[in-house]
């Protein structure tokens, strides 16, 4: 007897929900790159900066500052790599997703939901450390790798928000890149990093003008509210980003 097929299911009809999570899934096929290669990579610089702090540690013979450990930088490389990952994402993702017959808005969606989660993972995990960083004494040696100098005596929430905020803005940024190269290949990227240039003397510019304004703004305020005015600034790059993608030629 011949088996009867079931007819496919057009792509209109399946809920946009389930459109957008299966567009979110292409990021999460190969989870080495973004969920994790960084965490490996980061316990390696952790444990390679707590080997010097040891050994400085014991080398000073006990005179060394109450804060001399509290400047580490060995988080800051994350939201770089995070970018690039974000602008590989868009560029490598999007024309398998038009094969696969997704829209140019579930991708945007699913993968800016992707990223939006990958946030939150962050956060929380590199919250979670500096818990346990603080309730070690600084690993033994009162240091502060997780929650360093301007995060060192912040809640535990605003330490989590902080790197969320960080990581938004990051990932906005690379995926507004992304989708430069995907539409205008290296042309976009041109007139991107002109644009940045431009845009970075108008920002010195203006600081210099601003002077006590700005230095006060960074003084006078909590980090929670520094870093929650960089949302704005990650919800324009994301809808920059869409702007740009949404009329993404599928071949190049």
């Amino acid at each position: 007897m011949a088996a009867i097929a079931e007819p496919v299911r057009p792509a209109a009809q399946i809920p946009t929900g389930r459109r957008v999570w299966n567009a979110a899934r292409i990021h999460v096929a190969n989870p080495w790159p973004a969920a994790i290669l960084p965490w490996i990579v980061l316990l390696g610089v952790h444990g390679l900066t707590w080997s010097i702090w040891a050994l400085i540690s014991h080398y000073a013979g006990g005179e060394l500052d109450p804060d001399a450990f509290r400047y580490a930088g060995g988080v800051s490389w994350l939201v770089i790599y995070m970018m690039i990952v974000a602008i590989q994402a868009m560029n490598a993702g999007f024309r398998f997703a038009m094969g696969m017959s997704s829209t140019r808005r579930d991708y945007y969606a699913g993968t800016v939901a992707f990223f939006a989660a990958m946030a939150l993972v962050y956060a929380v995990g590199l919250a979670i450390l500096a818990a346990v960083e603080r309730a070690t004494d600084g690993w033994g040696l009162d240091g502060s790798f997780y929650a360093p100098a301007y995060l060192y005596d912040e809640p535990l929430a605003v330490v989590g928000f902080h790197y969320f905020a960080l990581y938004l803005l990051f990932t906005s940024m690379g995926a507004l890149i992304g989708a430069l190269f995907v539409r205008w290949r290296a042309y976009g990227l041109y007139a991107y990093f002109a644009g940045l240039s431009l845009a970075v003397v108008a920002l010195i510019w203006w600081a210099l003008e601003a002077g006590d304004t700005l230095v006060a703004f960074f003084r006078d305020n909590p980090i929670a509210v520094v870093m929650a005015w960089t949302l704005p600034l990650s919800a324009v790059l994301a809808v920059l980003g869409w702007l740009v993608i949404r009329r993404a030629p599928v071949r190049g």
